[in-house]
């Protein structure tokens, strides 16, 4: 990912595509086609159209009546199947041109099409239950401590993406922890660089976030090579290091309650949702818990399994049918989840005030390809010729 080159779209859809179809992708990728209308892309000259017949799924050239036309650049188009930008990273930056249809469309259309050009599977609910690799059932409620073996935390890990180990941090390290974030959070003020803000439906501004925290606090700092969260997110990857430098560092979480306008509370998401997966993932991001966490306060919650895989955000009735995974938290527990598990961080239902601390662990191609002082979202959004020439290496 160095240099993408830029990707010819009538070539690529004449010459590689069916080879994809006619190989193992082909029958993944036809696993979400249902309900779905037909979708053109167009770039330049070129126009091919996709849809779904008899189960399978089929790539023409050409238009069709009825099929919801999205128009892309060449450089939108390459992002898109080089999964440097999402279908929503084009759409926030106004690049999807859309005729008979929606954006939504090609929302829909996007797991097909990851399955297809990037070999992704489609997540395929089969019930609220989970099994591990060697087909034993999961609980989903399972919590873990430092003195389970390595070997049961990684079988757990593998299955969901996300757990929960107790009592990592003692309530002297937390109650330290905490004097740092309170210390840091007098010094924040809105426009520093340095953290996020949401605001009331009255206009005050609340903080919600400090990003790069260890550049001011040695405390927090030291969290990067605690040997308690360098065990916790290399469970499946010894090669992850933590990214204190860059992709916003350790990350204080405060969650204010009431009502915000803003980033405070984040819906169902992977943390590549807006791309970069290749070099992002499989990224592993270690939660200290400085309060405890509840639905009152606003805990993390998941869809257990999904990562690696592709999911449609779901609706509150469908979490019934799925793996969903409730992460209560005590002070000093400590979460830990794969960032490309569709996850969310949702508003307190009560009197809110959660707060974490986060320290994520990046694998090697991330540090080739985002510079210090650089987070692969801010380059995705602005897709701006200089910035990916610094931050992506080209």
């Amino acid at each position: 990912m160095h240099a993408v080159d830029p990707i010819d779209a009538e070539t690529y859809h004449r010459d590689i595509v069916p080879g994809l179809l006619a190989g193992e992708r082909g029958p993944m990728a036809a696993t979400g086609l249902g309900g779905l209308r037909p979708l053109t892309l167009r770039v330049g000259d070129s126009r091919w159209t996709y849809r779904g017949v008899d189960g399978r799924l089929r790539v023409e050239p050409g238009g069709r009546a009825g099929a919801c036309e999205c128009t892309l650049s060449v450089t939108a188009w390459t992002d898109f199947v080089s999964q440097l930008r999402t279908a929503a990273a084009l759409a926030i930056a106004g690049e999807v041109d859309v005729r008979d249809g929606t954006v939504l469309d090609l929302f829909a259309w996007e797991p097909v099409l990851r399955a297809l050009y990037q070999g992704i599977p489609i997540f395929l609910p089969t019930g609220a239950a989970l099994s591990d690799a060697q087909g034993r059932p999961v609980d989903l409620d399972r919590a873990w401590t430092l003195d389970d073996s390595d070997a049961d935390l990684a079988a757990f890990f593998a299955a969901t993406g996300v757990m929960r180990v107790r009592g990592v941090f003692s309530p002297d390290e937390v109650a330290a922890l905490n004097a740092e974030v309170d210390r840091l959070a007098d010094a924040a003020r809105p426009g520093d660089d340095r953290s996020w803000w949401a605001a009331t439906d009255d206009g005050e501004d609340v903080l919600c976030r400090l990003v790069y925290a260890s550049e001011h606090s040695s405390a927090i700092a030291e969290l990067a090579h605690d040997p308690r969260l360098l065990r916790l997110s290399r469970l499946l990857h010894d090669d992850l290091a933590p990214s204190t430098d860059r992709m916003e560092g350790i990350v204080a979480l405060l969650k204010p309650p009431g009502r915000l306008k803003g980033l405070a509370n984040i819906p169902w998401h992977t943390d590549c949702g807006l791309g970069g997966h290749p070099v992002m993932c499989p990224s592993v991001a270690v939660g200290i818990q400085l309060t405890g966490s509840t639905p009152e306060t606003g805990c993390l919650e998941a869809v257990a399994g999904t990562h690696g895989k592709t999911c449609p955000p779901p609706d509150q009735g469908d979490l019934a049918d799925l793996p969903y995974m409730l992460v209560p938290t005590e002070p000093g527990d400590v979460t830990v989840h794969i960032a490309d598990v569709l996850h969310a961080s949702p508003a307190p239902t009560g009197e809110g005030g959660r707060r974490t601390v986060y320290v994520t662990y990046r694998p090697p191609a991330l540090f080739e390809n985002v510079g210090p002082g650089l987070a692969s979202n801010d380059l995705i959004r602005s897709r701006s010729a200089d910035q990916l020439e610094e931050g992506l290496g080209r």
